[in-house]
């Protein structure tokens, strides 16, 4: 897995072995950069990823330009892997890096995002609803933010109250 554009393009991360977390491949990445790229610059945008995996969401947001980023997950394996990859890339001072249940770390959270990540195992394919509206209602997104979603299931169900 490699960091496809901007200032670390080319750069190599670890991932996590086995199924824990499903590592967004190269081409379904750039294809998601490329939809974001079309509503926003990069440049000075906070991120938020509730469920980061191996950092790569996160890492290539960075590379392109974003001012800071939280990176979350509960695994403890995956949180030591994007500790490595952040290390690697020397982001460590462009994110903060924490290892919580999603809910917990979406508490915690102080300040307005651009971007929000939500790519949650597929274990855990309910908790959607309760993060857009834990957002919305504690006024979480800057105006204009994009919220990637990533699923196995329809959001035939989901209700986007802006």
């Amino acid at each position: 897995m490699k960091i496809i554009a901007g200032k670390l393009k080319g750069k190599k991360l670890v991932t996590l072995d086995g199924l824990d977390t499903r590592p967004t491949l190269n081409r379904i990445k750039e294809n998601i950069f490329n939809i974001m790229t079309n509503y926003c610059d990069f440049d000075n945008k906070i991120v938020v990823d509730l469920f980061t995996g191996s950092g790569n969401l996160v890492i290539e947001s960075l590379s392109r330009g974003a001012k800071f980023a939280y990176a979350n997950d509960i695994n403890i394996a995956a949180y030591k892997i994007i500790k490595q990859n952040l290390l690697a890339c020397n982001l460590q001072n462009d994110s903060k890096l924490t290892n919580l249940d999603y809910q917990t770390f979406s508490k915690t959270l102080n300040s307005k995002c651009d971007i929000l990540l939500i790519d949650p195992p597929f274990a855990n394919i309910t908790c959607q609803q309760w993060i857009l509206d834990y957002f919305v209602n504690n006024d979480l997104l800057n105006d204009n933010a994009i919220i990637m979603l990533e699923t196995n299931v329809p959001l035939d169900n989901l209700q986007l109250n802006f």
